[in-house]
């Protein structure tokens, strides 16, 4: 019997760069606001899971994601995930290069088409504010909400045309009176999650029947 193909459940906030790697492999993006809500993550993830039918690999496109990726259950099926806390360490490479900047500025607020197009950032909930609170309470919660960051990066993935959110990132950057830095970022970890790994120390892999426990996210942690 031959092995059916594997299968990716991404975020949409991926959406531009999985489905650059992607290739002929069946793909099923889930709403990038289930980040806020960690719970709805994980349910919504083995929802997907359970309903794939056959025994399949199954490629995350996600990681830890504030535990909502822990709990799930692989079924028949054998997940695959890279071994990071978020998708910023995915679009950046390697955990190593999110290790590299989180250590020089820990104070980063990240974007990239996805996180601008699919979530809602500060700077949105700021606007949507302004009604409730006016202007300048809503410009105070604002302020307060990243009172210890130190810039805000926009992540080059090569999948999307930077000059249209220019303007955009700008605002913000003034707005919050912080600098405004481009970050090269990498498809690496995302092409080897689709080429077949190896899956190495850089992925977590449940076997079928298992689940993904949250040790083993601490697991990936003290490996560095």
């Amino acid at each position: 019997m031959n092995e059916l193909p594997p299968k990716i459940i991404a975020c949409e906030t991926l959406r531009d760069e999985v489905s650059r790697v992607a290739g002929d492999i069946e793909v099923e993006f889930c709403e990038g606001k289930l980040h806020d809500h960690p719970e709805r993550l994980r349910a919504t993830l083995n929802e997907r899971i359970a309903a794939t039918p056959g025994a399949r690999t199954i490629l995350l496109a996600y990681g830890r994601c504030s535990n909502g990726c822990a709990g799930l259950e692989a079924g028949p099926h054998r997940l695959v995930l890279p071994a990071v806390d978020d998708c910023i360490a995915i679009l950046l490479g390697s955990r190593d290069e999110y290790l590299r900047q989180f250590n020089g500025c820990p104070g980063t607020y990240y974007y990239t088409r996805g996180w601008i197009e699919y979530i809602d950032d500060p700077y949105h909930e700021y606007l949507e504010m302004i009604p409730r609170y006016g202007e300048e309470k809503a410009r105070r919660i604002a302020h307060l909400i990243l009172a210890h960051y130190r810039r805000v990066a926009l992540v080059d993935t090569g999948t999307y045309d930077l000059a249209t959110y220019d303007t955009y990132l700008r605002t913000v950057s003034d707005f919050y009176d912080l600098p405004l830095e481009v970050l090269p970022g990498s498809l690496r970890l995302l092409e080897k999650l689709v080429d077949g790994g190896p899956y190495d120390d850089e992925f977590i892999t449940v076997a079928p029947g298992d689940v993904l426990d949250e040790p083993r996210f601490w697991e990936v942690s003290r490996s560095k």
